[in-house]
């Protein structure tokens, strides 16, 4: 038993004997490997990243629509236009929208009203191309959906302007002095009538102005913007995948677990067809 467990007992001696085995395999597998890693970095295009940000229109103090809504959106076969197709260089794709939203890369901010997009192309001027290319056209589609939120509420401020005029017409004909020479002191209920239907005119003035006032707030910003990007688009004149000492890296990794594994496969082998050619000697010893 004794005996078994010392075959079978890996020792730090047997490690080092089994690397220095391994140099040569080693060498030539990380020589190899770092021919094929130096081929595929150099025979790969480089790319590079345009990257930005946008914060939903507003219109009267409310997002036009959500991001969850536009994202969805973006996927439907016919959501953008031929010229974002054109710039995003999709236009030879069968679906070239659906095409175009696996290109920009949409990330949904879940806590405030805003998407994020990058897209990656030949040139930091294709990138930025296309991407402000799709900005604008989600900019002008929300516009459209805010449009008849906007002129609705131009025609409640209209409407409520048009109130406040003629209540202020009638506060004209409502003066104390005028009460004082159209009913005599004896026409006291006549003139108690007439000062309340003066106060009330007077509260609705007010009320009428401050509707207006606050419905027109709601029409400038923040409240009312177009679709906008709280930063400058992002885009680096550097490939974001042209990183040589990652592809130096994985290359020397890679070729020094094939230089082992390889070494390992050259010493179990022989171990195997010993195990194979003694399994068969007693089969024919018993034939």
């Amino acid at each position: 038993m004794q005996d078994s467990y010392s075959e079978d007992e890996i020792s730090l001696t047997d490690i080092l004997l089994f690397l220095q085995d391994s140099i040569g395999n080693v060498i030539k597998s990380v020589l190899a490997c770092s021919l094929l890693g130096g081929a595929y970095y150099f025979s790969t295009p480089k790319l590079y990243e345009a990257s930005a940000t946008i914060q939903m229109a507003m219109a009267t103090g409310n997002p036009v629509e959500t991001p969850t809504v536009l994202l969805e959106k973006i996927k439907l076969p016919l959501y953008f236009s031929q010229a974002v197709w054109t710039a995003c260089d999709t236009n030879e794709d069968l679906t070239p929208s659906r095409k175009v939203a696996e290109k920009i890369k949409p990330i949904l901010n879940k806590s405030a009203p805003f998407i994020g997009f990058s897209v990656q192309a030949q040139s930091t001027q294709e990138a930025k191309k296309c991407l402000q290319s799709v900005i604008a056209d989600i900019a002008a589609k929300q516009a459209e959906i805010a449009k008849p939120i906007l002129d609705q509420k131009k025609t409640q401020i209209a409407q409520l302007e048009e109130k406040l005029n003629l209540a202020v017409e009638t506060s004209k004909i409502l003066t104390p002095n005028k009460l004082g020479t159209n009913f005599p002191d004896t026409q006291f209920a006549s003139r108690a009538l007439v000062l309340a239907t003066t106060l009330s005119n007077s509260r609705e003035i007010k009320d009428l102005t401050n509707q207006i006032n606050d419905a027109k707030v709601s029409l400038e910003e923040p409240q009312t913007k177009a679709t906008a990007m709280p930063t400058p688009m992002y885009a680096p004149e550097f490939a974001v995948n042209k990183r040589p000492v990652f592809t130096l890296g994985v290359s020397l990794i890679l070729g020094i677990f094939i230089g082992l594994l390889i070494t390992g496969f050259t010493k179990v082998l022989p171990s195997i067809r010993k195990h194979l050619s003694g399994a068969k000697e007693p089969k024919s010893q018993n034939a």
